[in-house]
């Protein structure tokens, strides 16, 4: 027969794990609340500091989304692309810029508004504000140029959509510049 000290002991022991992990858990939110923001902070000010954006080039970013049409019978897409120089985004504060879905020849069926952040380091973030108020996350990270992320859709707005991001540099001619021919000049 086991005695009771060892069914004292073994009740002891879980009242500890569980006293313990309840004590964990509460501590890792307030943790995550509290510092993970600032920690996010710091770690884009270094990086602000240590990689920027270099001064020529220019960023594209590309949304596309999809519904159904009101016949059912095909998809329906709208875009919205949106340009931002290097020069903008290595502003102190960032760059922020507000865009509409363009006008298609049947209305806006998308009824969203493209907001887009950048940071000096070429950190962006890609959210979509949609007529019922819901703001969906697009994408949030390192510029990387080419890449393509996929978001999903919002009831009353839009089926689901695909993000595309590319570097659109500026090169500037070298070397001595030359006359280029008339159109009279290369008659006979």
């Amino acid at each position: 027969m086991p005695s009771l000290k060892k069914y004292l002991s073994k009740g002891l022991i879980a009242l500890i794990a569980a006293v313990g992990g309840a004590f964990l858990e509460s501590t890792t939110d307030i943790i995550k609340k509290n510092f993970e923001p600032a920690l996010i902070g710091v770690r884009n000010t270094y990086e602000d500091w240590t990689s920027p954006l270099p001064e020529d080039a220019q960023i594209g970013i590309h949304l596309q989304t999809y519904t159904p049409s009101p016949s059912g019978d095909e998809p329906w897409a709208e875009a919205v692309t949106a340009t931002i120089p290097a020069n903008s985004c290595r502003k102190t504060d960032g760059y922020s810029i507000v865009r509409a879905f363009d006008e298609s020849p049947n209305g806006h069926r998308t009824n969203a508004i493209m907001m887009i952040h950048c940071r000096p380091s070429g950190r962006i973030s890609i959210n979509l504000a949609t007529q019922s108020g819901e703001v969906v996350q697009i994408f949030e990270g390192r510029f990387k140029d080419g890449e393509k992320a996929g978001f999903p859709g919002v009831s009353g707005s839009y089926s689901a959509g695909v993000m595309t991001m590319h570097r659109l540099d500026v090169l500037r001619p070298g070397g001595p510049w030359r006359d280029l021919p008339t159109r009279d000049e290369t008659q006979p």
